[in-house]
């Protein structure tokens, strides 16, 4: 009777131990990589935008100049009257590190070129984009043009670390 009650008992013991492990494991493992499409949601939620337009994946190289076989994942919005409001967000994972440097170049030749509309129509909106800073960290390459930009810039790059 003692053998069995001892066997009980480890066994309560093993399954109590087991359920508390399973209760507290943590839903997102620390090292699981973020995407892009959840940092915009973060992004999004202090960026204070109104509505915004996704740009699509087919312009990025006819418009833009972006090889979009270099990239893994991205996301980007602009201001649904981008003539009138400078307000945007892009955010680059890359598949291909080797292109941050070249990205780089050409967002910054993207919010060069808004900035010399934006001057002949609005200092409040030239401003936004004069403060506009594109980052690589990593895999990643991003901006953020708008009134909360530096809250917006903040979110994601705490999300990377």
């Amino acid at each position: 009777m003692k053998k069995f009650l001892s066997l009980a008992l480890v066994f309560v013991l093993v399954l109590s131990l087991s359920s508390f492990l399973a209760c507290n494991k943590d839903p997102k493992p620390a090292g699981d990589p973020v995407t892009v499409a959840q940092l915009w949601e973060s992004v999004k939620a202090v960026s204070g935008f109104s509505e915004m337009t996704a740009v699509p994946e087919r312009d990025y190289m006819e418009v833009y100049g972006i090889d979009s076989t270099k990239l893994a994942e991205s996301v980007w919005y602009m201001s649904e009257n981008p003539s009138l409001n400078a307000d945007e967000c892009a955010i680059f994972k890359l598949s291909d590190t080797a292109y941050a440097g070249t990205l780089a170049e050409i967002l910054k030749g993207r919010i060069a070129r808004q900035l010399s509309v934006a001057e002949s129509y609005s200092p409040e909106e030239a401003t936004k984009l004069k403060n506009a800073e594109v980052v690589t960290e990593g895999s990643f390459v991003y901006y953020c043009v708008g009134d909360n930009a530096e809250a917006m810039m903040n979110v994601i790059r705490t999300a990377n670390k």
